[in-house]
């Protein structure tokens, strides 16, 4: 053991130099040093490949923040007024991502903040454990209502529910609904106004899932003020926080009951727990992202995907046009049909992602999309060269 330890000492000593020289994404000594390499994320904000770059301000905030102890809680509240005072709700909370939110979520709506009932989840004997939503809502992420314990009930059919058949869905054990926002093409049913107009003539709370829903920044307050009483966001996406943060705003007996039901506490929200760094980085990116310019930086998108456009629209059996819209393109896009089909683009997605440099792009709609997200200044002429060279072969 000593010399296995010894051993490593040593390993790590030369990994620290190299910290101290490396600048370049590419070249990043604390991936290299696990044989990992690092990519160009055209992909977008996915989960899969980190989710979003975190401005320097950030990153220095999270190291500063390392270096003190805080009561955790005393910080979790702190942060939380001013994630409330960003989204016009009445309380917050930083959380382990939009995911966790709705663990938090759906673990307040059960509970409140009776400490009896906290403890026996996810066991929900006695408690309303209900979660009402429309039988077209996304399912991608019902698993986090289950984990805290609730069960998913469903009104309407694949085009979503009437007034009247979400009305009858609510019965003695409903705890709240849920809305899931998403883009792309606008679903049938009931909006997340008429929902949450429902839901409170029942007297129960709405919960809204807005994960992935900005930009635009508007967003942030919009779902508190149509009547969500509880409304999740993803951090690590577009506001460029920690990927494993989130923000969940809503009424002040809601978000007590959600810290209650989180980390530090031995509560089902336990292994959800969020870093003091991670609470002191989130709060630092939501504060950069209320004060970007929206404007600029799409300006600044949009070139960086024209300019790929540029390079590889006409080649043989390629189309590329750069698009922005509310539905499945929310920023700037180099969208990339093939005539060769599914087999196609598996082959050019392939070739992208393994080959030097390695590049991320996404598998959209038939085709491949380039988002400029993460791409920094520079990468757009890396991943036009490489389209090239694989579309070309």
């Amino acid at each position: 053991m000593h010399s296995i330890a010894a051993n490593y000492g040593y390993l790590f000593e030369k990994f620290r130099k190299k910290l101290q020289m490396v600048n370049d994404p590419l070249q990043n000594a604390v991936y290299s040093r696990f044989g990992v390499t690092p990519l160009i994320n055209a992909g977008g904000t996915h989960t899969t490949h980190g989710g979003s770059s975190m401005r320097q301000e950030v990153r220095e905030a999270m190291s500063l923040a390392a270096e003190s102890f805080v009561d955790l809680v005393e910080l979790k509240r702190a942060t939380g007024d001013f994630v409330a005072e960003i989204t016009g709700a009445e309380a917050g909370l930083i959380c382990s991502g939009a995911a966790g939110g709705l663990v938090l979520s759906t673990a307040a709506v059960m509970t409140g903040t009776d400490p009896a009932k906290i403890a026996q989840l996810p066991n929900t004997d006695g408690l309303k454990n209900e979660i009402l939503t429309q039988a077209n809502n996304p399912a991608g992420y019902m698993k986090c209502h289950e984990y805290a314990g609730a069960t998913l009930t469903f009104a309407g059919d694949e085009n979503g529910a009437t007034s009247d058949q979400l009305r009858k869905a609510i019965g003695d054990r409903t705890a709240a609904a849920l809305y899931t926002y998403a883009y792309g093409p606008t679903r049938g049913g009931l909006s997340a106004p008429e929902v949450a107009e429902i839901a409170h003539e029942a007297g129960i709370p709405l919960i809204v899932d807005g994960a992935a829903m900005l930009p635009p920044k508007s967003n942030l307050t919009k779902y508190i003020a149509e009547g969500a009483d509880l409304v999740t966001f993803s951090g690590g996406k577009y506001i460029g926080g920690p990927q494993s943060a989130g923000l969940l705003a809503g009424r002040a007996d809601l978000i007590e009951a959600a810290l209650e039901n989180s980390g530090p506490s031995m509560a089902i929200g336990r292994p959800q727990k969020v870093g003091r760094e991670e609470l002191i980085g989130m709060a630092t990116a939501l504060q950069l992202f209320v004060e970007t310019d929206d404007e600029e930086r799409m300006a600044d998108m949009f070139a960086k995907a024209e300019h790929i456009r540029s390079k590889i629209d006409g080649l043989p059996g390629v189309g590329a046009e750069v698009v922005l819209d509310n539905l499945s393109y929310h920023v700037p896009n180099c969208v990339i049909s093939l005539e060769g089909g599914q087999d196609e683009i598996d082959r050019v997605w392939e070739a992208m992602h393994e080959g030097s440099p390695r590049v991320y792009i996404a598998r959209n709609h038939g085709g491949l999309a380039a988002n400029m997200v993460n791409v920094q200044d520079g990468q757009e002429e890396i991943i036009a060269q490489r389209l090239v060279e694989v579309l070309n072969n």
